[in-house]
């Protein structure tokens, strides 16, 4: 199976801004199941990477990199 990448792309950025603007690591963690059940596995792979580096970011950071996006 082959990712488009540019799709996995825009649902980093996507979740990361949802991120920067409050949603929490559990709310992305239910979006997440829901786009899993939907077999949407660019999305996953997006979602994933942003919960994962939203973790070890600060908000400013985060901002930071959706500018730099």
């Amino acid at each position: 199976m082959s990712f488009d990448k540019d799709k996995v792309e825009e649902f980093y950025i996507m979740a990361l801004m949802d991120i920067a603007d409050g949603a929490t690591i559990e709310d992305m963690e239910e979006v997440l199941i829901e786009y899993e059940r939907a077999e949407m596995y660019e999305a996953c792979a997006g979602i994933l990477k942003a919960i994962n580096e939203s973790k070890y970011y600060t908000i400013k950071e985060i901002n930071k990199r959706i500018d730099e996006e």
